[in-house]
């Protein structure tokens, strides 16, 4: 899964070299959300990515002056936050509109079978006293995208490595017009299955999930921690449910297969053309 531009080649070429395996996603990850500038402005004045909101005026200023606004990840009683802009000028320049949309388009169009992301917010990665509002309207502008294209969209914004609470899930799977039958929820040991406390909510937010959105997810950085993580969230599903970790293995690849029922199914012709013989719907998704 793509996480800024620069990436994108490494994910195709992967693609490439397992087309029986590998549904290429590419997307922005909020993490680098400022290297892809929306405007061109954003390309002139850099800075103007990272610079921090002016202070609310009048009737819009909290009543209480420690109370974090929408516009700053720090905490109430912390101190000031740092200003950003020694950073900035070790930033590489942010990517203009043309080129980093253009690519985005143009890889779309050159695998049918792939899908955009990832993308959304991160409420967890934010450099302090720095704009949420960047993220927002990168979002909005890549979801433009699988709407025009038609593709599956794995967002980043709670609903994968789910950290929200049971009311959410709710809310979510109960969206008017269709949409909510169409939100998945994925989860995964190394971000959600935290001792203590926090895993009383997990076991909470994976019984709430209905059985027929519920996904999984390794979420490790390296190949050789996938297996474990995905058996360590499948016995925290199968714990939470009160069913067998075979049965809620069986549930959540039945899900995967929906949820990217579009791509696997662009992927199989693919498959046999490069390799000479057309991959099955089982071996696709049990690469």
């Amino acid at each position: 899964m793509g996480t800024r531009l620069d990436d994108w080649a490494a994910v195709e070429e992967l693609s490439r070299a397992a087309p029986r395996k590998v549904i290429p996603c590419f997307g922005v990850h909020p993490w680098y959300a400022h290297l892809h500038a929306l405007t061109a402005e954003q390309v002139a004045h850099p800075t103007t990515l990272l610079e921090p909101p002016p202070p609310p005026k009048g009737n819009d200023r909290p009543n209480d002056s420690n109370r974090p606004t929408a516009a700053t990840t720090t905490p109430p009683n912390d101190p000031k936050p740092p200003e950003p802009r020694p950073l900035l000028p070790a930033l590489p320049p942010p990517s203009p509109p043309e080129a980093w949309l253009g690519r985005l388009r143009a890889l779309l169009l050159r695998h049918p079978h792939a899908a955009v992301g990832e993308f959304g917010l991160d409420r967890g990665a934010v450099l302090p006293g720095t704009r949420l509002q960047l993220p927002r309207p990168a979002r909005r502008q890549r979801s433009r995208q699988p709407r025009e294209w038609t593709r599956t969209t794995p967002p980043y914004c709670g609903a994968s490595s789910y950290g929200g609470s049971v009311d959410l899930v709710r809310g979510f799977t109960c969206l008017p017009g269709g949409v909510g039958e169409r939100v998945y929820f994925s989860f995964s040991s190394v971000i959600n299955d935290r001792p203590g406390p926090a895993r009383a909510k997990l076991l909470a937010r994976l019984a709430a999930v209905p059985l027929s959105r519920l996904l999984i997810e390794s979420d490790q950085n390296t190949p050789g921690a996938v297996d474990a993580g995905l058996l360590a969230i499948l016995g925290a599903a199968a714990e939470a449910r009160g069913m067998g970790v075979e049965e809620v293995a069986q549930a959540t690849t039945a899900n995967f297969r929906r949820f990217y029922g579009a791509s696997l199914a662009a992927m199989a012709p693919v498959a046999g053309g490069a390799e000479g013989r057309a991959g099955s719907m089982e071996g696709l998704a049990a690469g």
